[in-house]
């Protein structure tokens, strides 16, 4: 099959995907693990103690990857997101903000994570990651195109995109621009990005699917096909599977990104 088929195939049956991967007793045993004890959470330091919460909170906002980059997370979580020039605030990846607005220790001292609803949205976050993640073992540009989908609606500017790993990814593939186009100066990036496509377009679900089935076509036609896919050369670091993860953060341009307050 092609990676547009498969794409295709996973995104018309999420629902059913994603009731499979409930289903499961490795997930189900996490799951009820963050449900009965994430309530009793905090702050920061204890979040950061029980290693099973801590996790799985990584895993639910696309930061499992910076699991080892606890000094990182603690600024984040532990500065919040009130004052704009606060770790979170001035990073261009969007997910430590959500991640620091939502578990709110720096704001409320947690008082969101005894809220059900609030509990029960981190849970069918991880859920979706945990079935990207799987779809990588089939096809490594369908766990691009799903993460891309999901999150397309939160970018707001070509930054967050060059920040991103798998963004950036599908981006440059989509339009077919070269990986060695990544190590310009990011606001060369910018420029460039800006001359092919316009960044609102990523708001209409429309469009974002013809952009995906655009960026199917070139990631077969630069990768020979599925098969070829399964080979190609990691573009992130190692997870816990021992597999490497496409979903990471380039930590050269987030850290260069950090020192302009303007993100």
């Amino acid at each position: 099959m092609t990676t547009l088929a498969d794409f295709r195939l996973v995104s018309r049956n999420h629902d059913r995907y994603e009731q499979a991967v409930r289903s499961r007793p490795a997930v189900q045993r996490a799951v009820s693990y963050f449900q009965e004890n994430i309530g009793k959470v905090s702050s920061t330091e204890e979040l950061m103690k029980d290693d099973k919460l801590y996790r799985f909170v990584l895993e639910a906002f696309d930061l499992g990857s910076q699991a080892k980059s606890r000094g990182l997370i603690r600024k984040v979580l532990e500065e919040g997101v009130s004052d704009q020039y606060s770790t979170a605030n001035r990073m261009s990846d969007t997910k430590f903000k959500e991640m620091a607005t939502i578990l709110g220790f720096a704001e409320n001292g947690g008082a969101n994570l005894k809220q059900p609803a609030v509990v029960q949205a981190i849970i069918d976050r991880y859920v979706n990651v945990t079935l990207e993640v799987e779809s990588e073992t089939t096809n490594p540009a369908v766990r691009l195109g799903l993460y891309f989908q999901r999150r397309s609606g939160n970018i707001n500017n070509w930054y967050q995109v060059m920040a991103d790993n798998a963004l950036r990814k599908v981006v440059y593939t989509a339009l077919g621009l070269p990986d060695q186009t990544a190590l310009l100066d990011v606001d060369k990036q910018k420029a460039l990005l800006e001359k092919r496509m316009d960044i609102a377009d990523l708001k209409d679900p429309q469009k974002v699917a013809k952009f995906l089935d655009r960026f199917a076509a070139m990631y077969d036609m630069q990768n020979g096909g599925t098969a070829a896919a399964a080979s190609m050369p990691s573009i992130g670091p190692i997870s816990r599977s021992g597999r490497a993860s496409i979903i990471s953060i380039d930590p050269s341009i987030t850290m260069t990104l950090m020192r302009f307050p303007r993100f």
